[in-house]
């Protein structure tokens, strides 16, 4: 049996440039712990929390992330649910967005962006390219 990948195509909530760049979601990077910065590659396969980075992340650290193409701040002013750790977000391009939680190891995430359940279910149809809609 085969497993479906949700790939997120996202993109820059201030200047919508395109962040996905095959199944990694590339930004730029601030430890906050150890002040220092570097591209981060984060997986953009939706329940993939893996990372690829030259920067030393330990479990739990927090990171703060910007745009690499307009260097806008992508932090939102809400914390995570699970851990308390600020949260950032990006766009969807097929509409909506994905808020994730900043601190390495927490698994908190949310898919938003839509009013009802019909829209819900349109924008993930679209992320699935499947053809009801």
């Amino acid at each position: 049996m085969s497993k479906h990948m949700l790939v997120l195509d996202t993109c820059c909530p201030q200047c919508g440039s395109r962040l996905t760049e095959g199944t990694r979601v590339v930004l730029d990077a601030f430890i906050r712990k150890s002040h220092r910065e570097g591209e981060m590659r984060l997986s953009a396969i939706f329940g993939d929390y893996s990372m690829e980075t030259e920067l030393e992340v330990a479990e739990g650290e927090l990171v703060e992330f910007r745009c690499p193409r307009c260097e806008a701040s992508i932090m939102m002013p809400v914390t995570c649910k699970l851990c308390g750790a600020p949260m950032a977000s990006l766009n969807i391009t097929a509409g909506g967005y994905i808020e994730f939680c900043t601190r390495r190891g927490c698994k908190g995430h949310a898919l938003g962006g839509v009013g009802d359940l019909d829209q819900m279910m349109s924008m993930m149809n679209k992320l699935m390219d499947t053809p009801y809609d």
